[in-house]
């Protein structure tokens, strides 16, 4: 294999960060598409009304189990990674946006004088 072992270790910190953290006991059990259409409609966060959506990638032989995600813009300004999953969309997008670093940077951004 060629490649330091420095770039070996980037590139799958990039692979473990693309499938995200493990899928949480109430994907494996729910309705995903009720889940997700819940989660839309229950969205506070500006930058993520109507997307969540379900994600599932393709690997060498196959496809990973369906998932609850949701690509955000904000957090992608700041050098966050954009892809968010059900527990973060759960408690910090449908709930209470103020706890997320990205919302917070947006605020401040566009504050009203």
């Amino acid at each position: 294999m060629s490649g330091s072992p420095q770039g070996l270790r980037k590139k799958l910190t990039k692979v473990g960060e693309a499938f995200g953290p493990p899928i949480h006991p109430e994907e494996l059990t729910a309705n995903l598409s009720e889940l997700e259409q819940r989660l839309n409609r229950e969205m506070k966060c500006p930058a993520g009304k109507n997307q969540v959506f379900l994600r599932s990638l393709l690997t060498g032989s196959g496809t990973t189990r369906p998932r609850i995600a949701l690509k955000c813009h904000l957090r992608r300004q700041i050098g966050l990674p954009r892809d968010v999953f059900y527990e973060h969309i759960r408690d910090v997008c449908c709930t209470d946006p103020e706890q997320c670093e990205a919302y917070r940077a947006l605020k401040e951004r566009f504050v009203p004088t």
